[in-house]
């Protein structure tokens, strides 16, 4: 899930996708900047200077996946990833330019752009990415023995990608923005409910979310006592699903949800009966129960 739907507290388990997020993009940039540095080493025998250049690279993206381990904040690793695409995009232009931008080595050089434009998540940020990179990169073919011929080529393809990633990167935030308001409303309906409202992993059978009002209802103080829980264990009778699944099974069937009255138990231990509602649903390629429960 993105932003938790009832409570803020699961910010953490967020940040630590974002985490993993930016250290699969390190890893995937450092692999290609790899596949790079052999092409480099294989096809450019003859220039030393550019092949031993290329091997920076990897070593930076490598450096940033180091990072991701540290306790640096995601704001600050997404920069600093941002700052060494900047950096790979000045290295390979320069190293055209050593080159006199070689047929070959301008395609490699177009296909780094174009994979940099794509992965850069912030329109912002790819204006300010364009503004850094184009400017020079055209300066560099002005003062190079490149034909007019490739010089538009190069600049077409660079500014179509260019185009292109921007609209697309408009639009995601469009819907990240939509997504988040839509979530912010949802959560603030269910944690004004009466009712303890949590959400449970069709498979693993976990707790992964509740409601603000979980804690009355259950004596906890803190609703990570429960997160990662299998739900069963807050039914008085842990066997209360097995025991029922054909009838559950049934009214999910016939009615789309399942409800009925069951006793539950505290983190104390005491019990209390509560009306259950348990409906099974889909989001994100995920498979969730949601269960909500009134009190008597």
């Amino acid at each position: 899930m993105g932003t938790s739907i009832f409570t803020t507290g699961s910010k953490g388990s967020f940040a630590k996708r974002s985490r993993k997020m930016a250290r699969m993009v390190s890893l995937g940039a450092g692999s290609l900047a790899i596949v790079f540095c052999l092409f480099i080493f294989f096809y450019f025998e003859s220039n030393e200077f550019v092949r031993n250049l290329s091997c920076v690279l990897p070593v930076v993206y490598l450096g940033s996946m180091i990072l991701s381990f540290t306790n640096v904040t995601n704001r600050t690793l997404y920069n600093v990833i941002f700052c060494i695409y900047i950096f790979s995009s000045y290295v390979i232009l320069f190293m055209a330019h050593q080159l006199s931008f070689d047929v070959a080595f301008v395609v490699l050089m177009l296909t780094a752009y174009n994979i940099i434009l794509f992965a850069i998540p912030k329109p912002k940020q790819i204006l300010i990415y364009f503004g850094l990179i184009f400017i020079p990169l055209i300066i560099a073919m002005l003062f190079s023995d490149i034909s007019i011929g490739l010089t538009s080529l190069i600049t077409i393809s660079f500014g179509y990608v260019f185009l292109l990633s921007y609209v697309i990167s408009q639009q995601k935030q469009k819907l990240t923005i939509q997504s988040t308001q839509n979530g912010e409303i949802l959560k603030a309906l269910v944690n004004n409910t009466n009712d303890s409202i949590f959400l449970v992993d069709y498979f693993s059978n976990e707790i992964k979310d509740a409601n603000e009002k979980t804690k009355d209802f259950f004596g906890l103080e803190d609703l990570n006592d429960i997160i990662s829980k299998k739900y069963y264990e807050l039914f008085l009778d842990e066997n209360f699903i097995p025991s029922n699944r054909n009838e559950i099974t049934q009214q999910i069937g016939q009615f789309g949800h399942y409800e009925t009255e069951v006793s539950f138990k505290k983190k104390d231990g005491t019990q209390f009966s509560g009306y259950m509602l348990l409906s099974p649903f889909k989001a994100q390629r995920n498979n969730y129960y949601l269960i909500q429960i009134k009190s008597n």
